[in-house]
């Protein structure tokens, strides 16, 4: 098993049954080798659950107006899409949210694109036009994030500004952390949350529901497995994969929260209210978590945001 690989190949799981079975008929003692390769594969079937990519993938992203970038990360193929405007200017990243695409950001993306900045958005692993990926983490979407931004003329390039919905928010979040950096991070400018997600320790308790014995094994397997596929953080714990150890805003930030959030409820946003930031926020009784293209109420706070945080 590679040494940034927190599960073992099918085909190393497959080789395990035979090898077993051969060992408990002719070793002595050797039955005991059957339950021990059931505990191995129940070991295996929980971590492909937590590092598990998407079941479903949305439509990808395709309008002449912005350009097709594509680079390799460490083997693995990153897609991007910007939108140049003809002078230089401020530049806002999109990150989809789970099971999205860069797609489902079109329109919003006008409202900057029409307000003459340049606007950049990614497919996430096993999203959209992205390959899937073996072993899905927020870090490795970070890295490709950060590969795709070092690939930029960023001399035509202001502030930059992110923008985050669901998932995509805490992958703009994580990218505040020390531990990430690049030139970017010396011209940040603002930060865009939609319905995001501050937090992946609830997600990981939604996995054991049933099972509350599990839970501080599901704990351990799940920060061995980051640690084992992200050797380079050195030591993660299980309160760094949520705010504020996860990361934390140092910039002005516009946090949009559908009141009625039926994926994620009130915890997220309570969370990120508890802290400590230049933070403006805004309930929105007409805004639903997801499948939200337009939207007239959130689509008036980001324009008057452009014009007062950012132009």
């Amino acid at each position: 098993m590679s040494s940034r690989m927190a599960t073992w190949s099918g085909y190393a799981i497959i080789t395990l049954i035979p090898i077993t079975f051969a060992a408990s008929y002719f070793i002595p003692y050797g039955l005991i080798s059957i339950p021990i390769c059931l505990m191995i594969i129940f070991h295996q079937v929980i971590l492909r659950g937590i590092f598990k990519g998407p079941n479903y993938r949305s439509e990808a992203f395709s309008d002449p107006e912005w350009e097709v970038i594509s680079l390799n990360n460490n083997g693995f193929e990153v897609y991007g899409f910007v939108n140049w405007q003809p002078n230089d200017a401020d530049m806002v990243v999109f990150v989809h949210g789970w099971q999205s695409s860069s797609e489902k950001y079109t329109e919003r993306m006008r409202i900057f694109m029409d307000k003459k900045i340049h606007t950049l958005a990614i497919d996430m692993r096993g999203h959209g036009m992205a390959a899937d990926t073996f072993e899905w983490t927020a870090g490795k979407v970070i890295s490709d994030i950060k590969a795709l931004l070092e690939s930029l003329d960023n001399s035509r390039i202001n502030k930059i500004h992110f923008y985050g919905h669901s998932l995509g928010g805490f992958v703009c979040i994580g990218m505040h952390h020390h531990r990430h950096q690049g030139w970017w991070k010396e011209r940040y400018g603002t930060l865009m949350l939609e319905s995001p997600m501050v937090a992946y320790s609830p997600i990981m308790e939604e996995m054991a529901p049933s099972i509350p014995l599990m839970l501080p094994l599901l704990k351990k397997w799940a920060v061995r497995g980051f640690n084992r596929i992200h050797p380079e953080v050195r030591g993660l714990q299980w309160s760094d994969i949520d705010v504020p150890d996860w990361g934390l805003p140092d910039c002005p930030t516009l946090l949009l929260q559908a009141a009625n959030d039926r994926r994620l409820g009130r915890f997220h946003y309570d969370l990120l209210l508890e802290q400590d930031i230049n933070l403006e926020s805004h309930l929105i009784e007409s805004l639903p978590h997801s499948g939200n293209r337009t939207n007239s109420d959130r689509d008036k706070l980001i324009s008057d945001w452009i014009d007062n945080k950012i132009l």
